[in-house]
């Protein structure tokens, strides 16, 4: 098992995840497990997903279509040593132990914008 630190830059669920939230995954979990996680834990807490029009984190990043990241959406992870992981490039690969990451799901400086699908 490994410790994640899944921090979400968004108005409505940093009132829910004020720091953050501290996910414990299996060994070979990567950014999707550890996101699907984060939204298993924001349904014990709400009644309904808090971003008007959406589901899910999940579905509010990611394209599960083209298995990447939507353009407005940024990304930054790293270890505790401050390695930088490339996880937008590579959503598949296992996070280490004590990986931070950030997600902002409306980048403000993106001009390209794509609309989450189902």
């Amino acid at each position: 098992m490994k410790r994640i630190t899944l921090i979400v830059r968004q108005t409505d669920l940093n009132k829910i995840f004020v720091e953050g939230l501290q996910l414990l995954l299996e060994d070979n979990s990567n950014i999707i497990d550890a996101v699907r996680q984060f939204d298993e834990e924001i349904k014990k807490r709400t009644k309904e997903f808090p971003i008007k029009k959406r589901k899910s984190l999940l579905q509010t990043i990611y394209h599960p279509h083209e298995e990447r990241f939507y353009k407005q959406v940024a990304v930054q992870a790293y270890t505790d040593s401050d390695q930088f992981l490339n996880i937008r490039a590579n959503v598949k690969m296992p996070l280490p132990n004590n990986a931070t990451i950030i997600l902002v799901p409306e980048g403000g400086c993106t001009t390209d914008w794509e609309e989450p699908v189902e």
